[in-house]
């Protein structure tokens, strides 16, 4: 009997298109069979952040999907149930879903505001979630709660390597180019602090968040000529900035933080445009073969991941996740009851090349950040 192909693969572009644009609550799987094991995410679907929430679901898939092919966890196969997170209380969409489908973890929420009201409702602990892969900026978000593990480094790590690498480059003035929002301003106070001591002087300038209007930062650069700016910004407007930075005469090297999808640049300004920004990346660059993590999550897309899409650095943090999601129900034997104290038991675990550990307490595992740049043909390389 032939086999079922995974239905992320099996959605044409013009279907995902379709449901890009439907105004109805979606879900991807069916009921799970009760030998099943349920992966719950909650995240974005539709909008400016939708492309977030599709790319980690799709990233974690590839993986579960691998496993699910060796036999599952326990005898378990594992089906991931995405469902459109919806406006207001998420912590009550999160108890009402436990309640309907009895998940065994949470995975791959979006954003600051939502994880930090799931920690501070309680919700993880009350149903006994672990949320785990969460895509947050900052390393504060729920601090504290015992059922959170995170999987990409904070703003402050991203930003001190960033700081670090440009001074010991030789460069002593740094624009910073930020969104007005609680994400932007977070990068602006922990630049601010960490310059003095990576010896840069720091000029500042925001935008509207959530948009591309970037002409006033575009003016402020330029008058104020730093020699690197460092874009705290989602990837649209990073892209205008790029774009109308370099099309008035701006020198300066650009380096974007890891909320901008690199790859997308090529395709949003052109690959001329483009061409020499860096990007920080929290996870193994997708095309570095070289990390055993990279080879694995290559082989897995080329058999379950979308022929007509090229694999993002989202989906490689989501990837990451995934395994650390996998090896904590792996070490708890399926159950949900044991999943939290399992993951708290990573110690320096090795997951393909990165070690993820969460015995100090905080509910961040991996501390890794590097720099890429984008190449004349517009690939994101280390």
């Amino acid at each position: 009997m032939k086999t079922r192909k995974p239905l992320i693969q099996r959605l044409s572009s013009q279907v995902r298109g379709l449901l890009a644009a439907a105004p109805v609550a979606l879900t991807f799987c069916s009921l799970p069979a009760a030998a099943d094991m349920t992966v719950l995410q909650v995240a974005p679907l539709f909008g400016p952040y939708g492309g977030t929430g599709w790319h980690m679901r799709t990233g974690a898939e590839i993986y579960f999907s691998e496993v699910n092919a060796r036999g599952g966890i326990a005898g378990q196969k594992i089906k991931l149930v995405t469902v459109p997170q919806e406006a207001g209380d998420v912590a009550a969409q999160l108890r009402t879903l436990n309640s309907q489908r009895q998940p065994v973890a949470l995975f791959g929420m979006v954003g600051d505001d939502t994880v930090g009201a799931v920690a501070k409702s309680g919700v993880l602990e009350q149903t006994g979630l672990a949320l785990v892969g969460a895509r947050v900026s900052s390393s504060q978000v729920g601090e504290g709660a015992r059922n959170l593990f995170l999987t990409r480094s904070g703003m402050n790590y991203e930003i001190e390597r960033l700081l670090k690498h440009l001074s010991t480059s030789g460069i002593k003035s740094v624009g910073l180019v930020y969104e007005d929002d609680a994400y932007g301003r977070e990068a602006l106070a922990i630049a601010q602090r960490l310059a003095p001591g990576s010896q840069v002087t720091l000029v500042a300038t925001s935008y509207l968040a959530g948009s591309a209007l970037v002409d006033t930062a575009v003016t402020k650069m330029l008058q104020s000529a730093p020699q690197a700016v460092v874009l705290a910004s989602q990837t649209a407007g990073a892209a205008a900035f790029v774009q109308r930075y370099r099309a008035q005469g701006g020198l300066a090297t650009i380096a974007a933080m890891s909320f901008v999808e690199g790859s997308a640049l090529p395709k949003i300004i052109g690959k001329a445009s483009s061409h020499g920004v860096a990007v920080v990346e929290v996870a193994p660059n997708t095309l570095n073969e070289s990390v055993p993590l990279v080879r694995d999550f290559r082989q897995a897309y080329k058999k379950y991941g979308l022929a007509d899409i090229e694999p993002s650095q989202t989906m490689m943090e989501a990837y990451v996740a995934a395994r650390t999601l996998v090896e904590g129900l792996k070490r708890a034997g399926g159950a949900k009851a044991k999943l939290a104290s399992a993951l708290s038991g990573m110690e320096k675990t090795d997951i393909g090349g990165i070690n993820v550990d969460f015995t100090d307490g905080h509910s961040v595992g991996v501390r890794f950040a590097e720099l890429a740049v984008i190449d004349r043909n517009g690939r994101v390389i280390r």
